[in-house]
């Protein structure tokens, strides 16, 4: 009889008909050059996507479909932000098309600060998360019809694919990279945070904290969509001379690593059974 955990890699497994689908954030920007790309798919062709938002410098809003490694995959080289005046079934956009496209997994990468014991430059896996963004993609008639639900009441315990989760340890032991676990609670932004707010979220026990992800989440497993997230710690949060070019800095000093443990999954996924 078929286990739970091999059903699982029967449906994680990338093919032509279900590729990965994968958003780049800090730390994996370089896995667009990795794409051996058949198909480019301007963002302005997405439906939901608005259609005046402009990349931030370095990104361009054109989906990669295509191979990386030989495994069918479907790369987002860039996101959007409700920090940016966006509203939460806009920023799931992204998630909505891989999913359009027959994508039955999501791999979502971002930056956080640290709340509790992390140090910048890791790479973190999340196990959970909490949104204090106070927006969610499925509060409003449009936003469950968006995401084919007759009524928004998805379950998000175990929101995070332990599947996926397992091979991405795996892949880090592999390159010899340690992989820090964790909660990751995302926040509205665009402003860092206060030493205050650090304390009330490491009183929750939060791992990271940063201001994307949770709501791209909600939208996938409301698509039924296996989700693994992977974070690279650029700072330590709460603290008062923290910037973004200091964020950047970090970010390209872990980009390898997050890329390592981000291409063995990628491997991992085509070699399952």
């Amino acid at each position: 009889m078929e286990t739970t955990f091999e059903k699982m890699a029967e449906h994680c497994k990338p093919t032509v008909e279900h590729p990965l689908a994968i958003v780049l954030g800090s730390g994996l920007g370089a896995l667009a050059g990795r794409v051996r790309v058949v198909r480019h798919i301007p963002y302005s062709d997405i439906e939901g996507f608005p259609a005046e938002a402009i990349p931030v410098a370095g990104h361009r809003y054109e989906v990669l479909v295509g191979e990386i490694d030989d495994v069918p995959v479907v790369v987002y080289p860039g996101r959007i932000h409700m920090y940016q005046g966006y509203d939460a079934l806009e920023v799931t956009s992204l998630v909505r098309h891989a999913h359009k496209l027959g994508c039955r997994s999501i791999m979502l990468s971002c930056a956080s600060g640290a709340v509790r014991d992390v140090e910048p430059g890791t790479v973190g896996l999340i196990t959970d998360q909490v949104n204090l963004t106070g927006r969610n993609p499925l509060a409003s008639a449009e936003g469950a019809a968006a995401a084919e639900l007759e009524a928004p009441f998805v379950p998000m315990a175990g929101a995070y694919s332990s599947y996926l989760s397992d091979l991405a340890r795996d892949a880090a032991a592999e390159v010899g990279v340690e992989l820090a676990e964790g909660t990751y609670v995302g926040l509205l932004g665009p402003t860092y945070e206060t030493a205050a707010e650090i304390r009330m979220l490491a009183s929750f026990e939060a791992d990271y904290v940063g201001m994307s992800t949770v709501c791209e989440t909600i939208m996938a497993r409301a698509l039924g969509m296996e989700v693994l997230g992977l974070t690279l710690v650029t700072n330590k949060a709460g603290r008062a001379d923290n910037n973004h070019a200091e964020v950047l800095e970090a970010a390209n000093a872990a980009a390898e690593a997050t890329q390592n443990i981000a291409l063995g999954v990628v491997r991992r996924l085509a070699q399952s059974a």
